[in-house]
């Protein structure tokens, strides 16, 4: 961090510090979603997925959505969406300052996507 302190000892950030700050979803406080997480880690071992693209074994430390809730709140707890991630490894998915999903990112939204089509297509025909 380049934030300096000012007279008061309080300490301020510069622009390069900026990190993208977002509402904490209610849904990540509740049991439902304490189950699902442990259920997404469980079932990838309790390893980061994008590390071991690399032949890294690492612990994850968080469950990312790949598309994210904010734009596609039903696909929450879809088992496809969600994967174990290091958070170093999870920063190279978003852009801090607007959140918009970018690099590696992309790469499991392309990988995803036909799950993706798939969820949208079995939702239309529910709907007939």
């Amino acid at each position: 961090m380049r934030g300096t302190a000012n007279q008061f000892g309080l300490s301020f950030l510069c622009e390069e510090d900026y990190m993208y700050n977002k509402i904490v979803r209610p849904s990540l406080k509740t049991k439902k979603w304490e189950k699902f997480r442990d259920k997404i880690l469980r079932k990838y071992n309790y390893l980061c997925q994008e590390s071991l693209r690399y032949g890294i074994s690492e612990p994850a430390e968080m469950v990312h959505h790949i598309f994210p809730v904010s734009e596609y709140p039903e696909l929450e707890f879809q088992e496809w969406n969600c994967l174990p991630l290091t958070n170093k490894r999870h920063n190279t998915f978003h852009d801090r300052k607007n959140d918009k999903v970018i690099g590696q990112g992309i790469f499991w939204q392309k990988k995803r996507k036909r799950e993706f089509l798939n969820f949208y297509k079995n939702q239309k025909n529910e709907i007939l």
